[in-house]
């Protein structure tokens, strides 16, 4: 598995198992704002939970009211409501302002032209969620995280610049390597060890993945920043200047190089975000206008390669986001036919955002880690089922939720053997926790301290820093060369308010920060 970050960009979640579990659900109850609220005559609320689970539970699993404040929900239904041909009179579709993604959207039949549902059941749901709401989430804050790294030291990289901010980092061959982003221009830039400009490249639109190949770098451009059903996204080809191999994509996020039907070939695999468009496909690197589409729904955030059944045919795991909170295997028949087993599904409003593949207990399978943490689409809000969730294999991929720690804004995952004691660390960070100042979450380090008797046992550590380091992307790599492995952080400005963002900026442009790396001094 190639050593990567990405940023999936939809703007954006411990003691055991079965407690866990136990406690976030009575949690996210208990911390709602019970102030009671008056129910007109007339409105039957029970009738418009029956029509709710009834409707909406025919595109994602059915979500109950109490998950979210009544001001989420008057913004999240306006768009439900597109899904059944409902409440157009009265709200303006904004993606419909884009001529490009009318026309997609239209033609799609998406969005149909005739109500699907009675204007009274439309009415009963929307009053379900608007009265059985609270009127906000209660934060709490009561998270027994170490403020103290231990054996890592925060060292900002001096590299000024007054941008806005990351959306790629990585450390390959003694060089960092990025992609950041001002308002207007994108770059993908490369810093010597220590944090020199060594090269740098103009790009269309903001990078999100790199693959290298001899001398040769495939560079994935995701497209337009606003999240937008109209096709920017562009796949280059640099070696000597840049060359457009693909284009347009559909939001891309990220993607593989593998020959998948074993014909000597390589062929591309892409993840096309969108928005209510997108899917997964497949593309031949010598005939860039193929398009071979594998799974036709919008969301995936990431995929992973992997012979999982040793047949000599490549697989692959995918992570989806959107209204399909999923984790997927597309088991490889041949011939580019793949069978679709889902693996992880997970409520539709966890807003997942990254997952890694590993074996966490030592036992031969393949066990996930899986982050939890946007709040880019309908405004950022405390939830108390943001964080960072591991999920065992069961065995014949069967998948288990064993261990969940609440991190507001969870934003990707970067795990490792950090202490060198034989078993995975998880290092995570929390994007949208900077916009929550909840400081404690912007980055944990969660210690692995299983042993034979308790499997899923971490101890979190944090540092204290600026309340509003936004990191956005998270990496490692052995950074020093020196035999143990460091983190990788890099921060984007676009989640602060503008008088914050422009003390973030000047910073930056006066003393550099835009990247961190947490050294790791265990070996000397």
């Amino acid at each position: 598995m190639k050593n990567k970050s990405m940023l999936k960009l939809r703007t954006i979640f411990n003691i055991g198992a079965l407690l866990i579990i136990i406690v976030i659900v009575v949690n996210c109850n208990s911390t709602s704002d019970k102030s009671s609220r008056k129910i007109p005559s007339g409105i039957n609320v029970s009738e418009g939970k029956k029509l709710a689970e009834q409707y909406c539970s025919t595109c994602h699993p059915f979500p109950k009211a109490e998950i979210l404040p009544t001001h989420y929900w008057g913004r999240v239904l306006p768009i439900m409501g597109f899904f059944l041909g409902a409440g157009k009179q009265k709200f303006k579709f904004a993606d419909y302002s884009n001529p490009v993604a009318k026309m997609r959207l239209t033609a799609s039949g998406l969005f149909p032209d005739s109500q699907l549902i009675a204007t009274k059941d439309w009415i009963a749901i929307n009053n379900y969620y608007l009265y059985m709401s609270p009127k906000k989430l209660i934060e709490t804050d009561n998270l027994n995280i170490e403020m103290d790294l231990g054996q890592f030291t925060v060292e900002q990289i001096p590299w000024k610049s007054g941008h806005e901010g990351l959306t790629y980092l990585n450390f390959v061959n003694g060089n960092y390597e990025l992609g950041y982003n001002t308002s207007n221009d994108s770059y993908y830039l490369k810093l010597d060890s220590n944090g020199n400009e060594i090269e740098k490249t103009k790009t269309d639109h903001p990078l999100v993945d790199v693959i290298k190949r001899d001398n040769s770098e495939y560079l994935l451009l995701m497209g337009q920043m606003n999240n937008i059903d109209e096709p920017t996204g562009k796949l280059l080809l640099k070696n000597n200047g840049l060359k457009e191999l693909l284009d347009p994509l559909e939001r891309p996020i990220s993607f593989e190089i593998e020959d998948f039907n074993n014909d000597g070939e390589e062929n591309i695999l892409i993840a096309e975000f969108g928005k209510f468009l997108g899917g997964i496909n497949i593309y031949n690197l010598r005939d860039p206008e193929s398009k071979l589409n594998i799974y036709s729904s919008p969301g995936a955030v990431k995929t992973i390669v992997k012979d999982v059944n040793n047949d000599g045919l490549k697989d692959f795991y995918v992570l989806m986001a959107q209204a399909d909170e999923s984790v997927y295997l597309f088991m490889n028949q041949g011939d580019f036919k793949f069978n679709i087993k889902s693996l992880i599904t997970m409520p539709s409003y966890y807003g997942t955002t990254n997952f890694e593949l590993l074996d966490m207990d030592g036992d031969g399978d393949d066990d996930i880690i899986c982050s939890s943490g946007d709040s880019g689409d309908f405004g950022i809000v405390f939830k108390p089922f943001h964080g960072v969730r591991l999920f065992e294999n069961q065995g014949n991929n069967q998948y288990e939720q064993v261990w969940f720690h609440p991190q507001q804004g969870a934003y990707g995952t970067a795990s490792a053997d950090y202490d060198n004691d034989g078993d995975i660390d998880i290092a995570s960070i929390g994007y949208f926790a900077s916009y929550l100042n909840r400081n404690k979450e912007l980055f944990i380090y969660f210690e692995n301290k299983g042993n034979e008797i308790v499997n899923w046992k971490f101890k979190p550590h944090s540092f204290r820093g600026d309340k509003n380091d936004c990191w956005i992307v998270i990496n490692n790599a052995d950074v020093d060369n020196d035999g143990d492995i460091d983190i990788l952080l890099g921060a984007n400005s676009k989640v602060l308010n503008p008088e914050r963002k422009a003390e973030k900026l000047n910073e930056w442009q006066q003393d550099g920060g835009m990247v961190t790396v947490l050294r790791n001094n265990l070996i000397n």
